[in-house]
């Protein structure tokens, strides 16, 4: 039976479980499913963005963070970017759309759609045997993280706002526009943030600007200088942690432009070099601001509707990570209840024993340093004893 022969109230049906670009495709298929479209343009459009993109409230809110401020009034800075995040938080949690918005809206989903089909291969880094599509609610809830993280670039990373200010906010400001942005979260959705970020860090770090020892941890034999210089990007310490940190200011689109279309170290070097001289000179400061939030919520400040005492403790991944030890064990994250995506059983029984394997390498590791310790100093021991018998 051809589509067409379906009744009216049907074919409504179907648009309203379409996806945008299939509900824009099945009207093009007959005059009557053309027509029945525009009937109910803009609530199948609505819809259908809901669907491919959601949630809208925030994907609006990024648009409005791209804008350019067309105010001709001179004003400093932290005005300007007060006024642009007042404008953000007065966007209603259905907000009314128009054809012009929802192309520009089009345009920043479909680089939330693909992060959805990278982010299986960042979540499941370690214990690939676990990896699988994501589940619907699981692509919205990364989306609303890429949006936040997106929003939070525009406004607070670029060349004009680091400039002004370069410090990570402190938690007891009131007035600092950075953490009234994430302040109307709740912490939940900062958690998912959390995780996004969290994944942003290994991926610079482990695939996009590697350290020497990353590079050296995957060749089970030394590489030559010359080699090495032409994959890794230096030595663990400051100067390639200040590279990391000035790296994770780029915003979801710019990674992304790296993980599909740069493969090289002197491609990569040349898109950093594009950004200026200035841009690895100061670092991000959104994980700062996590780390503000959950501060003033773990020590009773009132979020959007509650304390974290009140709610489920959700886990920050991005504020637990370490530095410089074991890199596996290090990099490995198995997930937790409240994050993007679900831990299964098997995933925690795994979690559990890697644990358990860290726990016991390390207690092995500082036991052989109490030996080294003992027979590098015990003849310097023993000889301040016979000293002291002597006298």
């Amino acid at each position: 039976m051809s589509i067409t022969a379906l009744s009216t109230e049907i074919i409504q049906k179907i648009y309203e479980y379409a996806m945008i670009q299939d509900a824009l495709n099945l009207a093009q298929t007959s005059r009557k499913n053309y027509s029945i479209f525009l009937g109910r343009r803009m609530p199948i459009l609505e819809q259908t963005m809901n669907n491919s993109y959601g949630p809208l409230s925030e994907l609006v809110k990024l648009v409005i963070s791209n804008e350019q401020d067309k105010s001709r009034r001179p004003m400093g800075t932290e005005l300007r970017r007060n006024n642009m995040v007042d404008r953000i938080l007065q966007t209603p949690e259905t907000p009314k759309l128009t054809i012009e918005l929802i192309k520009k809206m089009v345009e920043y989903g479909k680089v939330a759609e693909k992060w959805t089909e990278v982010y299986p291969r960042l979540r499941w880094r370690f214990g690939s045997s676990n990896r699988r599509l994501l589940h619907a609610h699981e692509r919205e809830r990364l989306r609303q993280a890429i949006y936040i993280h997106w929003i939070y670039t525009n406004l607070f990373h670029d060349q004009t706002y680091t400039q002004f200010a370069p410090d990570p906010p402190v938690a007891s400001s009131q007035d600092d526009p950075r953490l009234r942005l994430l302040r109307t979260y709740s912490s939940i959705s900062l958690s998912h943030l959390s995780e996004f970020h969290f994944h942003i860090m290994q991926l610079i770090e482990l695939d996009l600007y590697p350290s020497n020892q990353v590079v050296l941890d995957h060749y089970s034999h030394s590489l030559p200088w010359r080699s090495l210089e032409k994959l890794a990007w230096g030595e663990r310490g400051n100067e390639y942690w200040r590279l990391v940190r000035g790296v994770m200011k780029f915003n979801p689109q710019d990674l992304l432009h790296l993980v599909e279309d740069t493969s090289i170290k002197t491609q990569r070097a040349e898109f950093l070099r594009i950004q200026g001289t200035h841009f690895i000179e100061t670092p991000e400061t959104l994980n700062d601001s996590l780390r503000a939030l959950v501060s003033e919520r773990t020590t009773g400040a009132r979020g959007p509707s509650e304390s974290l005492a009140e709610e489920i403790v959700p886990y920050f991944p991005s504020l637990s990570m370490e530095r410089d030890g074991p890199q596996e064990d290090i990099e490995y994250w198995g997930g937790h209840e409240t994050g993007i995506v679900g831990v299964t059983a098997s995933e925690m029984k795994e979690v559990l024993a890697r644990r358990s394997r860290h726990v016991h390498r390390l207690s092995k590791a500082l036991t052989l340093r109490g030996r080294e310790f003992e027979v590098l100093f015990s003849p310097f021991v023993s000889g301040l004893e016979v000293q002291s018998l002597e006298e």
